[in-house]
């Protein structure tokens, strides 16, 4: 309904519905009498007639079933079409600069991991129950995301010489700041948003302990 399951539309109806995975054919033969674990109150009651109001007066046909993927070219599954429905936001963010960049492969899951907040820099880890010191190897701060790529003296240096070679005179320090930063200082910047930040960001995070 409303191209979305009813057990996000209605969360509340299909945890107490015992028929959960009856059908919309077995629904019109039964007269909508489903079975509940408890009495609907006039609310959910409410919110069942609803549904039961837009069953009744589809217009169905007798033609055969077909199983249909709605969010896929013509209909039909693919893999990209999954991945892209599963993390699109609000704001339809897919990562599509990340996964259609030009870059290989593990680096592009590598910025798909930075971008996303997840990449196993200290304080992540910690949050999985690492014990071992929150410390940056090369300073006396703790160790996240943008200390890691961008505050830390070591990224700083190496943001330096990019800044540098691009004729700039800041250097960024959050994700954030980068794209504004690369956007000004290379005319037409966007083509190479992901290719410059994954290469800086893999040469810090791979850089000699």
């Amino acid at each position: 309904m409303k191209d979305k399951p009813l057990c996000t539309l209605h969360l509340v109806l299909y945890d107490i519905c015992y028929d959960k995975y009856v059908s919309i054919h077995t629904v019109l033969l039964k007269g909508a009498q489903l079975n509940f674990s408890r009495w609907l109150p006039p609310v959910l009651f409410d919110s069942w007639l609803t549904i039961i109001n837009e069953v009744f007066s589809y217009s169905y046909n007798n033609l055969r079933d077909l199983i249909i993927w709605k969010n896929g070219l013509k209909d039909t599954f693919s893999t990209k079409s999954a991945y892209d429905s599963i993390t699109s936001t609000d704001s339809g963010q897919t990562f599509s600069h990340i996964w259609s960049s030009k870059i290989p492969h593990r680096i592009k899951i590598f910025m798909w991991l930075v971008e996303n907040g997840v990449i196993l820099t200290k304080d992540n880890m910690i949050k999985r129950n690492w014990s071992g010191s929150p410390a940056c190897f090369f300073c006396s701060a703790d160790e996240n995301i943008e200390h890691l790529f961008f505050t830390c003296p070591v990224a700083k240096a190496t943001w330096g010489i990019v800044g540098t070679s691009i004729g700039a005179n800041n250097i960024p320090s959050t994700l954030t700041q980068y794209k504004n930063w690369i956007r000004r200082w290379l005319p037409g910047g966007n083509p190479v948003y992901t290719f410059g930040l994954s290469a800086i960001c893999w040469a810090i995070y791979k850089r000699p302990k």
